[in-house]
């Protein structure tokens, strides 16, 4: 099932974040980004995403993110960690009356 949601906008507000949070925003490498819960009429959406990126010392660091994001507010609201459990708390939070989609890619 697509979404019409396009995902290489979460990509670029993702990019951006880790570019102002000590990351090289242009050297991740997303495993996946995916509309993870949205609510009608669908300004307001919850991503979920893993990637590799490299920090500003050179050093490759793996990580699991959350990513709200309702336009009509500003900037979206990141949360990244290594631990794909925090991600998950953080993913129950923002989704928390909203409709979701539990699928992951395999």
């Amino acid at each position: 099932m697509k979404f019409l949601f396009g995902n290489k906008s979460a990509e670029k507000d993702i990019r951006d974040w880790l570019s102002q949070n000590g990351y090289v925003g242009n050297s991740a490498r997303f495993v996946e980004v995916e509309l993870h819960a949205i609510q009608r009429p669908g300004w307001l959406q919850v991503f979920r995403f893993e990637a590799t990126c490299n920090n500003v010392a050179g050093d490759q660091v793996q990580f699991f993110g959350a990513m709200r994001s309702d336009e009509r507010y500003g900037a979206p609201q990141i949360v990244v960690d290594q631990d794909l459990t925090v991600r998950d708390e953080q993913l129950a939070i923002w989704s928390d009356g909203l409709i979701t989609h539990k699928r992951h890619r395999k």
